[in-house]
């Protein structure tokens, strides 16, 4: 710990506190309102924090609404870990001959109150503590970043790191600068990126406010998502909550180092009171960038318990004869009131569970059973559907045939492709072509193929982020996370992701939420009707087999060649009707190693990204080990694909 005598006295004697502008909510209701906008208009009149009253009134809100569709409800409760913050201050000084204090700001929060309150700008998962300590600034938060610092000369350690948004995950961002010596991390959105530079700011257009400032997770998600006190198995109800690891044994898994988000205003003028430090580039040119140690100090102190917090996941049913499951699904709790981020893709469910609603009350019923999940706690770090998963993990591995993502699922009423595991193109394709575009050119299989400039368009694969990780990388079902394109802005997990902002610039006339309904509907209803024919092996087999041909450069020429050949027997040889499960007999079974909560061995999310995939980590762990091991872990590859083709 860290401070001087002049900060503690300035920031105990202030009783200015400065808070982040609230964002306007009311908006007109217009004569026949479409049934998108009156479900967001009353989903996102509260903030709906995990752990809080809030998020517990949302968990009422899908509920209601799912009984009024006509759909059986389960609500799951548990009793999780849960970081929420009670008292944060902040004050940047110029510790010049003037000593300016350059901003302040203190924000008190009771989580327990009721109704809830204004959600303050923190990252859940911070260490609590005070520090006061130089400001240094780290770029982007990278390694390379850190690095570039010390080649330069600059001492990192006992810093305060101020980093941009962007280019890896939070979370990546705090265990670098934690690593490489820093006290504390800012973090902030540059406006060149996320601002004015993009075009008019709210609340005169989209884009992000220099006040603004992005909450969001610095949980260590690569390595193992949900609650931190039981990795890799489930947490129990508040009164039965089971086997937990110690709050020592959390405190170890979890970050170390104090974090705070930060407005671009306040970040912009600690640079402008950093030191000139000379940088040279890869070229050997060298320039001066004001990066260094100098007059500009932050005090930080942060009062951030992790306590035992229950949530509560909404899930529905239509039960179906058959034994199958398909599964479409979003988190409903949000970092303020959420209303892109993850409105547009509860509005998305509910609409699609008042279309099947519908159509069950007229005598229809799905061959498969049908069920739509609102996962708690996903903003916190993937809590409330990894949970969830693990203690039904027996049955979904049995019986899931499909989960389908819609997060942020409308940001605009354009189909442009998405993301998930290969081999369900062809299941999808009879559903999208159903499916007409929103301006009526054509329909959405037709949107998709023009969007790619392909005839068979392929799946992006997953990295992490959403609530489809513990289907993909832990259990090793196929997924699919969609969203619709066409609109940005500046909202993300901001005061100002609002009902006001989705009404005036997101989606003004609501057709995208409306297709999104309809397009969550049409796939659930082709995934359901199909069953076990939804997945189609020898084009996954397929897929697989040009990705890993692709990545010959760094694999070897003879490795990739000899995998391939693999992947394309299996495709030669697949049956129609896939009875042993593609991913999961190619799954680790240990897991990867050192995160052996993941378990997919074709691609996982980058310990240095979080969000995006990396291809073939256990190959490319391997290969650090040795040319030895980088052969064994492709034989053993190549051994699951070749047993379960002869045992078929």
């Amino acid at each position: 710990m860290r401070f001087t005598c002049l900060g503690l006295m300035i920031g105990l004697l202030s009783s200015l506190v400065i808070s982040e502008p609230a964002s306007a909510q009311v908006e007109s209701t217009p004569s026949r309102e479409p049934e998108s906008r009156r479900l967001l208009r009353e989903f996102t009149s509260q903030a709906r924090l995990a752990g809080t009253s809030g998020s517990r009134w949302g968990a009422s809100f899908v509920a209601r609404e799912l009984r009024r569709a006509g759909w059986e409800v389960e609500v799951d409760v548990r009793e999780v870990l849960l970081s929420l913050p009670r008292r944060l201050e902040i004050q940047g000084y110029a510790l010049d001959s003037d000593s300016t204090l350059l901003f302040q700001r203190t924000e008190r929060f009771d989580p327990d109150a009721r109704p809830p309150g204004e959600v303050p700008p923190f990252n859940a998962w911070s260490a609590s503590g005070l520090e006061f300590a130089p400001v240094i600034d780290a770029g982007y938060g990278l390694r390379a970043d850190f690095e570039r610092l010390l080649e330069a000369g600059v001492e990192v350690e006992g810093t305060i790191a101020l980093c941009r948004y962007g280019r890896s995950y939070r979370g990546v961002k705090a265990q670098l600068a934690e690593e490489f010596g820093c006290s504390a991390v800012l973090l902030f959105n540059d406006p060149s990126e996320d601002g004015a530079a993009r075009g008019e700011v709210w609340p005169h257009g989209p884009w992000k406010p220099d006040w603004a400032v992005q909450r969001g997770s610095i949980a260590p998600m690569a390595r193992a998502p949900g609650d931190p006190s039981t990795p890799g198995w489930p947490s129990g109800a508040p009164d039965e909550p089971g086997r937990r690891l110690s709050p020592e044994e959390c405190d170890a898994a979890l970050p170390g180092i104090l974090c705070m988000p930060i407005p671009a205003r306040e970040a912009l003028e600690l640079i402008a009171n950093l030191e000139l430090v000379e940088l040279k580039n890869a070229g050997g040119e060298v320039s001066r960038q004001a990066i260094g140690p100098g007059p500009a100090h932050v005090q930080l102190g942060i009062d951030q318990p992790r306590e035992w917090r229950t949530i509560e996941n909404v899930i529905g049913y239509l039960p179906g004869p058959d034994s199958g499951l398909v599964i479409a699904g979003n988190h409903r709790d949000a970092w303020v009131r959420g209303a892109h981020d993850a409105g547009g893709g509860t509005v998305a469910l509910l609409r699609c569970a008042q279309r099947l609603g519908e159509r069950a009350r007229l005598g229809w019923r799905p061959r498969n059973t049908i069920s739509l999940a609102f996962w708690d706690a996903e903003e916190t770090g993937l809590i409330g559907s990894t949970e969830w998963a693990e203690a039904h993990a027996d049955e979904l591995r049995r019986d899931c045939l499909v989960y389908i993502n819609a997060d942020a699922a409308v940001s605009g009423t354009l189909f442009r492709g998405a993301a998930g595991t290969p081999g369900l193109v062809p299941a999808m394709r009879a559903a999208l072509e159903r499916i007409t575009q929103v301006d009526g050119t054509g329909n959405l299989w037709d949107a998709w193929v023009e969007a790619s400039g392909e005839s068979e368009p392929r799946l992006r694969l997953p990295g992490s982020g959403s609530d489809y990780t513990v289907f993909l990388h832990h259990l090793g079902l196929p997924i699919i996370d969609i969203a619709l394109q066409g609109s940005s802005g500046g909202q993300y997990h901001t005061s100002f992701d609002d009902f006001a902002q989705v009404d005036r610039n997101i989606d003004p006339t609501w057709e995208g939420h409306e297709l999104a309904g309809e397009l969550i509907a049409g796939l659930l209803l082709e995934f359901a009707e199909r069953g076990h024919e939804s997945f189609d092996e020898a084009q996954a087999a397929r897929r697989m087999a040009q990705v890993t041909r692709s990545s010959a450069s760094w694999l070897g020429e003879e490795h990739s060649a000899r995998l391939a050949m693999a992947f394309e027997e299996v495709a030669a040889s697949a049956s129609k009707v896939v009875r042993d499960p593609f991913y999961q007999r190619l799954q680790a079974p240990a897991g990867l190693p050192g995160r052996t909560w993941y378990r997919n061995r074709l691609w996982a999310p980058g310990l240095e990204t979080g969000y995006a995939s990396e291809i073939f980590p256990s190959l490319r762990l391997a290969q650090g080990i040795g040319p030895e091991a980088l052969a064994f872990e492709v034989d053993s590859l190549i051994l699951a694909l070749k047993r379960e083709s002869i045992l078929r």
